[in-house]
C-alpha cells in the first residue's frame, strides 16, 4: 500500500475469494478475476493480500460545473447546473470513446494513480458543489460505476443537505451495486445504449441484456432514468438498430422515457476502425 496514496484506497464493497491467490470483483457485470497484485479490467481495483480495494476514492482528476441538459437530462431539474466529477479507467472497450484521456489513458491507470497527491473527500465534493451555487452533484466523465463507494458517500451527504445526485452511466453494474445506489440516493441516471447486442457485445466487450435489466431496475425503483444512443455511422446509426431501440424503451421501460440521439464524432481508436 505505501506505493499509493492510502486516502485513494476503500476496500470494495462487493467480492468473493476465489483461492488464496485469487478474489473476484462483483462491482460491475465482468466480475473480473483478479491475481494478488493485479489489477481489473478497469484498472481502478486491485488485490492486495487477496482483498480487493479500489485506487480511486476521493481521487477526482476531473471537476466541472455544467448545466444538467448537457449530460443530457432534459426531464430532470431543467435549467439547473450540477457539480461534476469523473476519475480514470473504464470497464467498457468503445472505440469511438470521446473522453479517452480519463477513461483509457496511454499511461496504465494504476501507474498515473500511483503519481496523484491530491484527494477530494465526499465532504469536500458537497462544499464545492455549495460553493458553485450548483444544484445537484454528477459523476460522468468515465464510468461511474468504479467510483461506487465514494458515490454512496457522496448521496447520503447530498441527501443530507437538499442536493439532486446522478450518474451518466453504461449501466453494467451488478445488480447488488444497482440497488445501493438507489438505497444511498440516487435520483437520476443516464444510461448510454450503444447499439444492438451484437455491437454492444463487438466493440464494448459487454451483454447489452444487462444494461436493459439495470435500466428497468432503476425505473421500477424511482430512479429518474433517460438513456442515450450515440449514433456513429456505419455502426449503430441504422434504421433497424434505431428501431429496435425505440421498440425496446416503449415495450419494456415505457414511453415516458426519454431517448436522446446524438451524434458521434471520430476519437480515440476510430481510425482503426474506419470511421473518420
Amino acid at each position: 500500500m505505501n506505493s499509493f496514496n492510502e486516502k485513494f484506497l476503500e476496500r470494495s464493497k462487493y467480492q468473493q475469494k476465489i483461492n488464496r491467490k485469487i478474489t473476484q470483483c462483483l462491482i460491475c457485470e465482468r466480475k473480473c478475476k483478479i491475481k494478488k497484485g493485479k489489477t481489473g479490467f478497469c484498472g481502478t481495483r486491485i488485490n492486495i493480500d487477496n482483498e480487493l480495494y479500489s485506487t480511486i476514492y476521493g481521487n477526482i482528476p476531473l471537476k466541472s460545473v455544467n448545466s444538467i441538459e448537457k449530460k443530457p437530462f432534459y426531464h430532470f431539474h431543467p435549467g439547473t447546473e450540477a457539480y461534476t466529477i469523473g476519475t480514470y479507467g473504464c470497464n467498457f472497450t468503445c472505440f469511438w470513446c470521446q473522453n479517452h484521456n480519463l477513461s483509457h489513458p496511454k499511461t496504465p491507470v494504476i501507474d498515473i494513480i500511483k503519481k496523484e497527491k491530491n484527494y477530494l473527500s465526499p465532504e469536500g465534493l458537497i462544499e464545492n458543489a455549495k460553493r458553485n451555487q450548483c444544484e445537484g452533484v454528477s459523476i460522468s466523465f468515465n464510468e461511474p460505476t468504479l467510483l461506487f463507494e465514494y458515490a454512496l458517500k457522496v448521496f447520503k451527504l447530498a441527501k443530507k443537505t437538499g442536493i439532486y445526485t446522478n450518474f451518466v452511466s453504461n449501466g453494467y453494474m451488478t445488480e447488488k451495486v444497482a440497488y445501493d445506489l438507489i438505497d444511498f440516493g440516487l435520483d437520476a441516471i443516464n444510461i448510454d445504449i450503444k447499439g444492438n447486442s451484437e455491437l454492444v457485445r463487438k466493440y464494448c466487450g459487454a451483454d447489452i441484456e444487462k444494461i436493459w435489466r439495470n435500466a428497468k431496475l432503476f425505473v421500477e425503483n424511482g430512479v429518474h432514468l433517460e438513456l442515450t444512443t450515440l449514433l456513429i455511422e456505419e455502426f449503430n446509426a441504422t434504421k433497424k438498430i434505431i428501431n429496435d431501440i425505440i421498440k425496446r424503451v416503449i415495450d419494456n421501460l415505457g414511453k415516458s422515457i426519454p431517448l436522446h440521439f446524438t451524434r458521434a464524432y471520430p476519437c480515440f481508436n476510430s481510425n482503426d476502425y474506419g470511421f473518420n
